[in-house]
């Protein structure tokens, strides 16, 4: 067992003590042995030596005691300044009050913060003061009753300045055995009004958010959706708060990993604004598109911690776009298909002989050209009428289209005259099939009125692309001369012109 300096100091007393209490005889035989012997050795008698022995011990015992008492004094003395200067250099304003609300200690803190110049005005004073009437009313209400309860009470408090100015004060109070109190306290109303802005800056934003009437969300760097406009629930067909905090390809598509092609992963790995357009399936069954904007939020060291998707309906742009591909598409169909057969018109059997003619020429194929021209059409639309006519040109067109293939290109080249385009065609093939049209012509009888109908013939001239051909008028030459030579013979036949003009 550990003794301190003290304890040690009361057993040497008590020790000596019991040695002269015990008597000379003790004192012989423990110290000397014998009596005479001390006498003559000290020239005192027992009693007068046992004395001093004694005196002199009390004395040392004494200031041994006084030593101890005094550095325990003083180490408690640099205890207590070392927690006075803490104290009084404390950020917080510190302040001792007696149960009759009179301050006996402040701090400099505590004074400032309270309008005062020096702790010392405030000693003696009520600390009522230092708050308006209506506060104070309710700390007697609500704060003292919980003090007395408890011991502790902490909360805030609106604090009134010696200029009568008030602020926003936290406090601490406990309540001391003696009833007096002791009150920590610190202004805070920077806090209150830096977190009020924040707060009407957070409604600001929570407004703005709101306000979009486009689908609006926000993700993190796993994929959580951790915030979402109802526009974007919409979107999607959830709830918003069932989205929050979930990953998006968990919640929106049942997946365990990332959807291809993912915007918002691009973001996150680029670091970059991304976009890309989406066609969505709705609830409903319907389907929009959509166009898919994502935006990086970066920390200070560049690293994406957000991501920002905004979405816009690109519904009515991509109708609009599709409109327009259809019109310039039928377009360019009219301006290239006859409007009465369906076939090409001249123009384009111009651009396609052309194209046609160049090809083989480059790759040497052949390329034939069969040009028709129905008999005595005038006498149809003199019988019949216009219509008549009309419908005699249809049928002959729709002919053209079940007999050709698909590589081969007719066409009206002017009033009743059609172009027939053979690529990689000989002239024996091309002859072959103006046999058939004009078989299958003879074969065919045509409504003109009710209960009339008309039987048609063809004159048509055959001719192929020869070497010496240097463009495609000596080729369409050679098909008007062979097809007027068909006329001269007599028409309903066909002509074979293959020698170059």
């Amino acid at each position: 067992m550990q003794f301190k300096k003290e304890h040690t100091v009361l057993i040497i007393t008590a020790v000596l003590t019991a040695l002269a209490l015990a008597g000379d005889s003790l004192i012989d035989s423990v110290v000397f042995h014998t009596g005479p012997f001390l006498e003559i050795l000290t020239g005192q008698t027992r009693h007068d030596l046992l004395l001093r022995v004694f005196m002199t011990s009390g004395f040392l015992v004494y200031g041994i005691f006084m030593s101890i008492t005094l550095s325990r004094h003083r180490r408690a003395e640099d205890a207590m300044k070392r927690q006075t200067a803490a104290i009084e250099t404390s950020i917080d304003g510190i302040a001792i009050y007696n149960r009759e609300g009179e301050y006996i200690y402040v701090n400099q803190a505590y004074a400032v913060a309270n309008g005062y110049e020096s702790a010392a005005e405030l000693i003696g004073k009520q600390m009522r003061n230092a708050y308006e009437e209506n506060e104070y009313s309710r700390m007697e209400q609500v704060c003292f009753p919980l003090l007395l309860k408890n011991g502790r009470w902490r909360g805030e408090l609106i604090a009134k300045r010696r200029n009568g100015s008030t602020y926003l004060q936290e406090a601490s109070v406990t309540l001391i055995e003696d009833g007096s109190r002791v009150c920590i306290s610190h202004d805070i109303t920077w806090r209150k009004r830096s977190e009020e802005r924040v707060r009407r800056s957070e409604r600001f934003l929570n407004m703005i958010f709101n306000s979009i009437r486009d689908p609006f969300c926000i993700f993190d760097s796993e994929f959580r959706i951790i915030r979402a406009n109802p526009a974007y629930g919409d979107l999607k067909g959830r709830a918003v708060n069932d989205l929050i905090g979930r990953k998006c390809y968990e919640a929106l598509h049942g997946l365990d990993h990332q959807c291809s092609q993912c915007v918002v992963e691009r973001s996150l790995c680029s670091a970059d604004p991304c976009a890309k357009e989406k066609e969505v399936a709705l609830d409903d069954g319907s389907t929009v598109w959509v166009e898919i904007y994502t935006y990086p939020i970066l920390d200070e060291e560049g690293r994406v911690t957000h991501v920002i998707e905004y979405t816009r309906d690109a519904t009515a742009r991509k109708k609009s776009e599709t409109e327009k591909i259809q019109l310039i598409a039928k377009l360019e169909y009219l301006s290239r298909t006859d409007s009465l057969t369906g076939l090409m018109n001249r123009r384009a059997l111009t651009d396609s002989l052309v194209y046609e003619f160049d090809r083989a020429k480059r790759y040497k194929t052949d390329l034939s050209l069969i040009l028709c021209d129905v008999d005595n059409f005038k006498d149809i639309n003199d019988s019949f009428g216009h219509a008549a006519g009309d419908r005699a040109l249809q049928s002959l067109s729709g002919t053209f289209m079940t007999l050709l293939r698909k590589t081969d290109i007719a066409g009206r080249h002017g009033g009743d005259e059609f172009m027939i385009l053979l690529p990689a065609t000989s002239l024996k093939g091309a002859e072959s099939l103006a046999d058939k049209l004009l078989a299958i012509v003879r074969n065919t009888d045509v409504p003109v009125s009710a209960g009339q109908t008309a039987h048609l013939s063809l004159s048509i001239g055959v001719t192929d692309m020869q070497p010496a051909d240097q463009d495609i008028e000596a080729l369409i030459k050679r098909a008007d001369e062979a097809m007027y030579a068909a006329k001269q013979a007599g028409r309903n036949r066909v002509v074979c012109g293959n020698q170059a003009s």
